[in-house]
């Protein structure tokens, strides 16, 4: 469209806008580009993205860690629950003993080689208060990672 500024609207005098006569640059032959500031603050924000994203990261090796010893030690207290519910079942704790305990222990329940962070104790205790043949296990393994933890498994069995 053609404006006119002689007659202050459309008219006979035209004037071309002056974008129409300039040819149009490839990114190539343009001479402009970044600024040292902006590239800078591109890099500052990828950079904080990064360690954002590394801290993270750090998170979830730990959380996987501690969940696997989790895992580890909640399946070594099964499997020393069902040793106990499959035979006589030991009185612990004795006059002298606070509980029993097997330990230290590595992933394989076996104490014979390195690895042996778990630690497990058992108690059986008489539930006359439940009935006369029920009693109680308690079993808990322990370790410790960077802080001690502990994983505690209790069921009834009757005796009689």
């Amino acid at each position: 469209m053609w404006f006119s500024p002689i007659r202050g609207g459309y008219g006979s005098i035209m004037i071309k806008p002056a974008d129409a006569k300039k040819p149009r640059l490839s990114l190539i032959q343009r001479e402009d580009g970044f600024t040292l500031n902006e590239i800078l603050v591109s890099i500052a924000l990828i950079a904080i993205g990064v360690i954002g994203f590394s801290v993270n990261t750090i998170g979830v090796i730990q959380g996987n860690f501690i969940s696997s010893n989790v895992t580890v030690a909640t399946s070594l207290a099964q499997d020393k629950m069902e040793q106990l519910k499959v035979t006589t079942l030991p009185t612990c704790p004795t006059a002298t003993t606070a509980g029993c305990f097997d330990g230290p222990l590595n992933s394989q329940g076996t104490t014979s080689s390195p690895g042996n962070i778990y630690n497990r104790s058992w108690v059986v205790t008489d539930r006359a208060d439940l009935g006369t043949s029920l009693k109680e296990i308690d079993i808990t393994v322990s370790w410790r990672d960077y802080i001690s933890r502990s994983v505690t498994l209790s069921t009834l069995v009757y005796t009689g």
